[in-house]
C-alpha cells in the first residue's frame, strides 16, 4: 500500500493550484472552495491512472465547523463537517449537496467577511509564490507576515487515519462509518484499519490529508480526503485538533 508523509517535492501526477476543477453547471463553487492540489489516483491504485481528484479547502467558516449553521440545506451527502462530490469523467468536482449549504454572501459579520477575504488573498499569494519559486509557501494568519515554505501534503495514501473528525458530527446518511475501538492502542500494527467508511457497502480509501493553513491564512488542522471508486465519490471531513 502506497503511503508517504510530509510531501515537499511534487510527485508525478500532482498539480498544485489546478484550474477548471468545478463543472460548468456549478460555477458558484469557486466562491466557497479553494483548489489546492490535483492528485492522480493512479499514484495510489494503478488501475485508477488518469482519474484526478482535487484537494479542496473551504473558505468558511470563520469559527466552528462547515455546515453547522445551514442544517436546513443538508442532504444525504452533506452534513456538519462533511461534504461530498462526484468526480465526473472529465475530472471535475461536482458537489453533491445544495448551494444553500454554504453561507457565502449571506454572511454580514465583519470578522467573517474579513476572514473570507483573507483566505482568498492568502491562497492567491501562495499561488504567485509557487509560480515564482516552484514551492509552496503559506501566508498564515498568525505568522510574521513572511511566507513560510510548507509541505504540499502531510499524508498521501495509507490507511484511513483516526482523529476527532470521525466523531465531531454524524456522517451524512449516504455513508456508513465504523471505528475500531482499539484504534488508539499504541501496540496496534501501523497497517491496521482504524476507520472504515462505505457508500452502498463499498469502501472508501484514504487519498490525502493536509492542514488548510499550509496553503491559506487559516483552515483545519487536517483536511481529510477519501475516495470510493465505483460511485466516483470524493468525501471530505475536517480535523480540528
Amino acid at each position: 500500500m502506497y503511503h508517504q508523509t510530509d510531501i515537499r517535492t511534487l510527485l508525478p501526477g500532482t498539480t498544485p493550484f489546478p484550474a477548471d476543477v468545478f463543472p460548468q453547471e456549478q460555477p458558484w463553487l469557486a466562491q466557497h472552495l479553494l483548489p489546492l492540489i490535483g492528485i492522480d489516483l493512479g499514484i495510489l491504485r494503478p488501475e485508477l491512472a488518469g482519474t484526478v481528484a482535487t484537494m479542496l479547502c473551504p473558505i468558511e467558516p470563520y469559527e466552528g465547523c462547515i455546515g453547522e449553521d445551514t442544517e436546513e440545506h443538508h442532504n444525504a451527502f452533506t452534513g456538519t463537517n462533511w461534504i461530498a462530490f462526484e468526480l465526473t469523467t472529465d475530472n471535475r468536482m461536482r458537489f453533491l449537496g445544495n448551494a444553500g449549504y454554504f453561507l457565502g454572501d449571506q454572511v454580514q459579520d465583519s470578522d467573517t467577511v474579513e476572514h473570507i477575504a483573507e483566505m482568498r488573498d492568502s491562497h492567491a499569494k501562495a499561488h504567485a509564490y509557487f509560480q515564482t519559486h516552484g514551492s509552496l509557501a503559506s501566508y498564515m494568519r498568525y505568522g510574521d507576515g513572511e511566507p513560510g515554505e510548507q509541505a504540499y501534503l502531510d499524508r498521501l495514501g495509507g490507511q484511513i487515519s483516526g482523529g476527532n473528525w470521525t466523531e465531531t458530527a454524524e456522517i451524512p446518511p449516504a455513508f456508513e462509518i465504523a471505528l475500531d475501538p482499539a484504534m488508539y492502542d499504541r501496540d496496534r500494527p501501523d497497517d491496521a484499519e482504524n476507520v472504515r467508511i462505505t457508500r452502498d457497502g463499498k469502501p472508501f480509501f484514504a487519498v490525502a490529508e493536509v492542514a488548510g493553513y499550509n496553503w491559506c491564512a487559516a483552515g483545519a488542522d487536517a483536511i481529510v480526503m477519501l475516495y470510493e471508486p465505483d460511485s466516483r465519490t470524493v468525501l471530505f471531513s475536517y480535523d480540528w485538533s
